[in-house]
């Protein structure tokens, strides 16, 4: 199915989308597509929609005089599958730094089907080819730009949900995976077989469709495990790099903090990073870091100063941020902005 070719039953010229913001397993499937749309009308109900999702989205259209779109969701247990087909555009995911989530954070699987996805994460550019899939976080700044008319899929994943498959799903973000040879090939081919119409007639309820997900996604990602107490210790390491993931910003943030919040000791805590060849200091800084580079490629940034940008993930020593900054990216923070700058 590719853009431009026979579209979807559409449920209402506007999309709804309370099919996005439920915690709970469901089993609803929803439609929409602009055939039969005034033009105007389907562009901005296609912006709409994507700015009222789990987080804020802005879409910029290439070429608006020809656009068309769909997309199908499918409610898999606790998991929402969206099938979309689109023109040439660029997106823009905000994260929690440009506003208010409306959902818990999630863990987003792209699969590119047709078209290529350049995608911009963490300071970090990279192509989605088709046949490969990425895990994005709904609760990070990213951006994905489509230079021709593209089909994919977005999984959405409650991260509590997620964790008991992958323990730490952040240090899999933005490594774009093949999903059509190896082990990856079975979670490709569970994908192709729910477009083709098999949750129609699936041999399983979907909520254990759903599990098959998460089994598959750690076999694809190597991140499969059977030892109990190392999983136990990761769920610890997870929660602590999430709160420094959620906290980075507090300048005041630090390891005897985290350790109560955890409820573990400090010396523990420095423990289980150290077994996972980090520390509480590398982690911060890595996380600040990469929230300064983000802040700094995003165009609606631009008008911020380079010591608003460092007190704004954490650091209170502009200087030290800028000698951080250069150690791990090699140029400094105005090196890199320039370099990120929007083509003319």
């Amino acid at each position: 199915m590719v853009p431009g070719g026979d579209t979807l039953p559409r449920s209402s010229a506007r999309p709804s989308l309370a099919c996005m913001n439920r915690p709970a397993a469901v089993t609803k499937d929803e439609s929409w597509s602009s055939k039969g749309l005034a033009q105007r009308d389907a562009i901005s109900a296609w912006r709409d929609w994507a700015a009222s999702t789990i987080a804020p989205i802005e879409v910029e259209l290439f070429d608006p005089n020809a656009f068309a779109a769909q997309w199908v969701s499918h409610g898999i247990g606790q998991l929402r599958l969206l099938h979309i087909n689109a023109p040439a555009q660029r997106v823009t995911h905000i994260g929690e730094e440009g506003a208010p989530m409306r959902a818990s954070p999630s863990i987003q699987l792209v699969y590119a089907r047709h078209g290529v996805l350049r995608t911009t994460m963490a300071g970090r550019t990279f192509d989605v080819a088709p046949g490969q899939f990425v895990l994005l976080d709904n609760t990070r700044f990213y951006q994905m730009e489509m230079s021709t008319e593209h089909e994919c899929i977005d999984l959405m994943m409650p991260q509590g949900w997620l964790e008991k498959y992958l323990p730490d799903p952040s240090t899999l973000l933005a490594r774009p995976v093949s999903a059509s040879a190896g082990w990856g090939a079975p979670l490709g081919a569970l994908i192709e077989t729910i477009l083709d119409g098999g949750l129609d007639d699936a041999p399983l309820p979907r909520p254990l469709i759903a599990e098959q997900f998460g089994s598959l996604l750690a076999l694809a990602t190597g991140m499969e495990e059977t030892d109990k107490a190392p999983r136990h210790r990761n769920q610890l390491a997870a929660r602590i790099l999430r709160r420094i993931e959620s906290d980075y910003a507090d300048p005041d943030l630090s390891p005897e903090l985290v350790a109560r919040q955890v409820g573990i000791s400090k010396r523990y805590l420095q423990t289980l990073l150290a077994a996972s060849g980090t520390s509480f200091v590398q982690e911060l800084n890595a996380t600040r870091l990469d929230r300064a580079s983000e802040l700094l490629a995003d165009p609606r940034a631009v008008g911020l100063a380079i010591a608003d940008i460092a007190f704004r993930t954490g650091f209170l020593d502009p200087g030290y941020f800028t000698r951080l900054f250069r150690k791990r990216f090699g140029i400094t923070p105005r090196e890199f902005r320039a370099g990120n700058a929007p083509r003319s």
